[in-house]
């Protein structure tokens, strides 16, 4: 009996040991890997808290830079094989997919934003050539869009007009978007409001958060932590904290998000330092030049030709942007694609359009 019990002892340490190794032969970590590849040199660096790579590749003291988003693995030196051609090259991984880059004159930028690019099989894009209520639509992208027309909301995916308020709004400066779903003030009030809307993007419901206390339109929006939104009353000098799936207001403690936790903070700290809620994106996407450009570490990467007027959304691998009264959307994969057009985007493009993930 003695025996069959250390026995089985014996097997479940063995069964405990192998289970630790393979936890610790297949835990994702952060590691940089540097090697060559044919006239190549190659950086590859996985962050492991956001599962992203990035790929440093450089030629003849050209650097093309890469942020792909993937699963980690265990083994390294992922790029197999560089295809190059017309001043372009294309990384072949099989575990990773990869999109052409390019140079010319000194800047990198996307083969993808070339018309009539024939490099990939691309899914059929079903141009819809309709209008509603003088917006043009192109094509959705499989999203909601939520636009706004100074008494309220198109969900345009829709076609339905959310009514707010009895007369025209020309700013809403205050207004937050999280999560498909936007929180913004009863504007028929003035100076103060006692009530937010909520608006489902999903299906166009609304309902309406109201306050215990009044809070002054002089407020801004510090940014959103674990479904909560938070705001600073700027004239009252009091932080709130929004809890959208409860749909209660409360006042808070003064607290700013940083390294993903919430620091208390003083009134005079935040206001002063203009501190908002510290949240790292992977992707980054900047206006130079009035062209739009992908940023990657130190590397700019050239998505757009058309004069870019204002960057709408990021999300993730694609960004949403206005060429003055224009709605286009880029990502790699399909390059630069029109949206929408709406002639009122022309004189106001701010908390205008809101878009789904």
């Amino acid at each position: 009996m003695t025996k069959r019990k250390n026995n089985s002892f014996i097997i479940v340490i063995l069964i405990v040991i192998f289970c630790l190794f393979l936890y610790i032969i297949y835990r994702p970590y952060d590691y940089t890997k540097i090697y060559n590849l044919n006239e190549y040199n190659i950086e590859e660096i996985y962050y492991k808290n956001n599962s992203y790579y990035v790929f440093n590749i450089t030629k003849e003291n050209i650097k093309y830079s890469f942020l792909i988003k993937g699963k980690y693995t265990k083994n390294r030196k992922l790029i197999d094989k560089i295809e190059s051609f017309d001043n372009c090259i294309l990384p072949q991984s099989d575990y990773l997919s990869f999109y052409p880059l390019c140079y010319k004159d000194d800047i990198i930028y996307s083969y993808n934003n070339q018309k009539n690019n024939d490099l990939f099989d691309y899914q059929n894009i079903d141009i819809l050539n309709d209008n509603y209520n003088n917006i043009s639509i192109n094509y959705l992208n499989g999203k909601k869009y939520l636009i706004y027309n100074y008494r309220g909301f198109y969900l345009l995916s829709d076609k339905k007009e959310i009514k707010l308020y009895d007369k025209d709004v020309y700013n809403i400066d205050l207004v937050y978007y999280l999560n498909n779903y936007v929180l913004i003030p009863d504007y028929n009030s003035n100076y103060y409001f006692e009530k937010f809307y909520l608006i489902n993007m999903n299906n166009g419901k609304v309902d309406e958060i109201k306050l215990d206390k009044k809070i002054s339109f002089t407020s801004i929006f510090l940014g959103d932590y674990e479904n909560n939104i938070y705001l600073l009353d700027k004239k009252e000098e009091k932080e709130y904290k929004i809890d959208i799936r409860k749909k209660k207001v409360e006042e808070t403690n003064f607290y700013i998000l940083e390294n993903n936790k919430l620091v208390k903070k003083n009134y005079l700290t935040i206001v002063n330092n203009h501190l908002t809620f510290n949240k790292d994106n992977l992707y980054k996407y900047e206006i130079i030049n009035k062209n739009l450009y992908q940023v990657i570490g130190d590397n700019k990467i050239k998505l757009s030709n058309l004069e870019v007027s204002k960057i709408v959304k990021n999300s993730n691998d694609t960004v949403y942007y206005l060429v003055k009264d224009k709605l286009y959307m880029f990502n790699h994969k399909y390059g630069e694609i029109l949206l929408l057009s709406n002639f009122e985007w022309n004189f106001n493009n701010t908390n205008m359009i809101f878009i789904s993930e």
